[in-house]
């Protein structure tokens, strides 16, 4: 999880929103409105998509946001997130945006478990998936 969290104003056009990105190294940006409550996402898949770059946030931006509690588990969120088709979820510790969890942090994640209980370099990829397949279309 991060929790270093850059968010942007719905009002802000797409332009800076990918500026923002860049800069920050990040591809998803919690968005909030003219009172600093969340409001949405926007994702950098949602960026590429827009041609006029002029426009603002809030017509691209994903809203109703998924947001979970800190004290949430790793396989819940997991699952919410492949039930959703979503890279990415806002952590809440109260009323409060803590963090963001995104597919990167979970594959960090998976790394350090198999790291710590199997041998990577000696295992291939097709015996990773050769257990029953859950998929959450």
């Amino acid at each position: 999880m991060s929790s270093n969290l850059v968010s942007i104003s719905e009002e802000r056009d797409i332009d800076t929103a990918e500026s923002l990105m860049k800069v920050n190294r990040i591809r998803h940006l919690p968005v909030v409105n003219q009172n600093n409550e969340l409001s949405g996402i926007l994702s950098a898949k949602d960026v590429v998509k827009v041609k006029d770059k002029k426009q603002a946030i809030k017509s691209v931006m994903t809203a109703p946001v998924k947001v979970v509690r800190k004290d949430s588990n790793i396989k819940s969120v997991i699952e919410l997130m492949l039930r959703n088709k979503i890279s990415s979820i806002l952590v809440a510790d109260s009323e409060d945006i803590v963090g963001i969890v995104t597919t990167d942090d979970l594959l960090r994640l998976l790394t350090q478990v198999l790291t710590d209980s199997d041998d990577l370099e000696n295992t291939d990829i097709g015996s990773f998936f050769d257990e029953s397949w859950k998929s959450y279309n």
